[in-house]
């Protein structure tokens, strides 16, 4: 796939796959953001892992996605480096990343049985997402009336054919 296809208003300058990967909208790109929130709801950002630790886990996420967009090859060290050498607050920018994804995460997000269960057992039904609340009264409306006839008996079907 060439880089055309992804970037269509701002196409790279430079035929450096880096200077592409750096200028890479991943912000704004749904796929990226919709796997990238597949991945923290699966769990790889829990247990609060230190900044450093955080932005690798997005670098890695980055570099695969950019690699498989565009058919290069670009390393994990090669990425690395150029971030080093091109930083522009990306700390902010992973932080607005991860933030975004979190609140896509929760929306769509499906709990696991464990979760269900303990949202239950202590009472927060209102949290567990596509709860509908059922009300226990009974429905107040009039029943409809039926317009199928009435079935006929098996001794009125066999009596009705004899006679024919």
């Amino acid at each position: 796939m060439s880089m055309e296809h992804i970037i269509p208003d701002d196409p790279p300058l430079s035929t450096n796959p880096l200077d592409w990967y750096g200028s890479y909208p991943f912000e704004s790109d749904e796929t990226y953001q919709q796997g990238l929130a597949s991945i923290i709801a699966g769990g790889a950002l829990n247990g609060d892992p230190t900044p450093d630790v955080k932005e690798e886990i997005l670098r890695r996420t980055r570099v695969f996605y950019f690699n498989k967009m565009t058919d290069n090859s670009i390393s994990m060290d090669e990425a690395r480096e150029y971030e080093r050498a091109h930083r522009k607050d990306t700390s902010s920018d992973a932080q607005t990343s991860i933030d975004a994804s979190r609140a896509t995460s929760e929306e769509t997000r499906v709990l696991t049985f464990a979760e269900l269960k303990e949202l239950i057992e202590t009472g927060k039904v209102d949290q567990i997402p596509n709860n509908k609340i059922i009300p226990e009264a009974l429905n107040d409306a009039p029943p409809s009336q039926s317009t199928a006839p009435t079935r006929r008996k098996p001794w009125e079907v066999t009596a009705s054919s004899t006679e024919v």
